[in-house]
């Protein structure tokens, strides 16, 4: 028995378009997402870090034990074999699809532009290339924060991007961006103790000079005090005792800060003050080191 169709008023009709299908529009998803500015520093810290502390502990250690005596060239040669150190672990670890133990923390691999794993030979010039972003006042390690894919300016130099493998709950963001703003201000405050707080062995010399000529006059306190039984905060009568006052003049106007000088006394102490003439005005001072003797009661 055949089957036949009589029912003239069945026909078939297109199913109702879907959203996003037409024109080709519609598209699935297109591989992982990049990496943050923030989980990519905080994993840079803990690749990073580990290098850094190795390389000053075990310099002490080597000098300490008597290995070689130290000088700062040895401490930079030191210091560029774990560079040397630091560049291979990360050109054997970002290639291949493998993950340094930060990345691994994170869960986030480098790859290569076009997605696939980056090839060893491309791992070691994005290494390399740390020390360009680095150079550029690390303005490159910054640019992932507005480029496209966020990727860095050693990512460009090797034709690298860094992608997340797994979504992070909103907590865990919150404790990523949170430890990655905490380093970075320790970071910076580092680098600017280190830097621009540090005294430098010409602003050293500039104190050293000013404590001298105030040590000059403690010297010419002790003098005055011998020959008259007390002290005095007259700078010209200190002055007039070298036989040369222009010359005291013209010493404290080299090693002092105008206006800082201050000698203060009550007869039997005295204290002198002064400010380097270096760019923070560093205080030198020097007390009396012997009271002048009392004066003779008024019979």
């Amino acid at each position: 028995m055949g089957l036949t169709m009589e029912n003239n008023d069945f026909d078939l009709r297109p199913l109702p378009e879907i959203p996003g299908q037409d024109d080709g529009s519609f598209r699935g998803a297109e591989g992982p997402v990049p990496a943050g500015f923030n989980e990519r520093f905080v994993a840079y810290v803990a690749d990073a870090l580990p290098f850094v502390l190795a390389a000053s502990v075990t310099f002490k250690l080597a000098v300490k034990a008597g290995l070689f005596p130290y000088t700062t060239g040895k401490e930079w040669l030191w210091k560029l074999l774990w560079i040397g150190l630091y560049i291979i672990y990360e050109t054997i670890f970002s290639s291949g699809g493998r993950a340094t133990l930060g990345k691994y923390l994170l869960n986030i691999r480098v790859k290569a532009s076009d997605g696939g794993d980056l090839p060893l030979s491309r791992a070691f010039v994005r290494s390399f290339a740390y020390f360009l972003s680095s150079a550029t006042f690390n303005l490159g390690y910054l640019m992932a924060l507005w480029t496209e894919n966020k990727r860095a300016l050693h990512d460009y130099v090797a034709g690298s991007r860094v992608v997340s493998i797994r979504e992070r709950s909103d907590w865990g963001n919150g404790i990523v961006l949170a430890f990655s703003w905490g380093m970075m201000v320790i970071l910076a405050g580092t680098w600017l103790n280190n830097t621009v707080l540090k005294v430098t062995p010409a602003e050293k010399k500039q104190v050293v000079a000013a404590h001298r000529t105030i040590s000059k006059l403690a010297t010419l306190e002790e003098i005055y005090m011998k020959r008259e039984g007390h002290y005095t905060n007259d700078l010209r009568k200190l002055a007039d005792l070298t036989g040369n006052v222009n010359a005291v003049r013209a010493e404290l106007f080299q090693t002092l800060a105008p206006d800082t000088l201050i000698i203060s006394s009550n007869g039997r102490r005295f204290l002198i003050t002064a400010k380097a003439r270096n760019w923070r005005k560093t205080e030198v001072r020097i007390p009396s080191r012997v009271d002048a003797p009392e004066p003779p009661l008024i019979q």
